[in-house]
């Protein structure tokens, strides 16, 4: 089960050095590949609530496989606010189900008392507040952001994690064009850099012409396996 939650949790880190706007909202369809078998079904959602504050949502669900059996079923949501300072988490909750087992994890940012609390089962942690800290399923916005204010090169992002913040870095790698469901689109692929040697890729694929929502998202882990986001359709 691992692996499926792992390809819907990539959607990935968090703010820049100088405030990018606010990406354009979208609601896109995928299909999650193992191995490049399919194992599973996915939607992300960004939108802009009426309080000027920003929901990113990814819910997904395994239909093949040993994980369809169990009954996998995962659902990030993300609050963000958007101020001079760039995007900021003010709240993640994660909750998945498989057979008789529930994993839970959330953060709560509080901007006004300057805190930040990290849950993980039935622990929390306070983390280092940051006026630019974001959950690591909202980092996929903030890459938007950057690209639509037509930045390229390296991002640094400060990224809350379950007991500590840590840097995340990303670079724009390549203009392709890209195979899709959706037809042949142009896109730059963005690849993550890691300073470990876990032998771990990460590479984003971002629409040029659909307001640069990810069009794919491949994960390659250590052992040689691989986990495969790729859009299916835009709502």
């Amino acid at each position: 089960m691992r692996p499926f939650a792992i390809a819907l949790a990539l959607l990935l880190p968090a703010a820049a050095a100088t405030a990018a706007p606010p990406p354009a909202p979208f609601s896109a369809d995928y299909a999650v590949y193992q191995d490049g078998q399919p194992i599973g079904t996915g939607r992300i959602t960004l939108r802009r609530l009426p309080d000027g504050r920003w929901e990113m949502v990814t819910r997904s669900e395994a239909t093949q496989g040993v994980a369809a059996l169990a009954g996998v079923k995962r659902e990030e949501t993300s609050v963000l606010a958007w101020g001079a300072d760039g995007p900021q988490s003010l709240s993640y909750d994660m909750r998945q189900k498989a057979a008789w087992n529930e994993r839970r994890e959330s953060l709560r940012v509080d901007p006004a008392r300057r805190t930040a609390t990290a849950g993980h089962k039935n622990e929390t942690t306070a983390l280092p507040w940051r006026a630019d800290l974001l959950d690591r399923h909202a980092v996929t916005a903030a890459l938007m952001s950057e690209l639509a204010a037509g930045r390229r090169g390296e991002f640094s992002y400060a990224v809350a994690g379950r007991r500590a913040i840590e840097t995340q870095r990303y670079r724009t790698a390549a203009n392709v064009r890209l195979r899709t469901a959706l037809g042949t689109e142009r896109a730059i692929r963005v690849e993550r850099l890691r300073d470990d040697d876990s032998g771990r890729i990460t590479k984003i694929w971002f629409a040029r012409n659909r307001g640069w929502l990810p069009l794919r998202i491949k994960q390659y882990e250590s052992d040689g396996s691989t986990l495969d986001l790729r859009i299916t359709a835009v709502r």
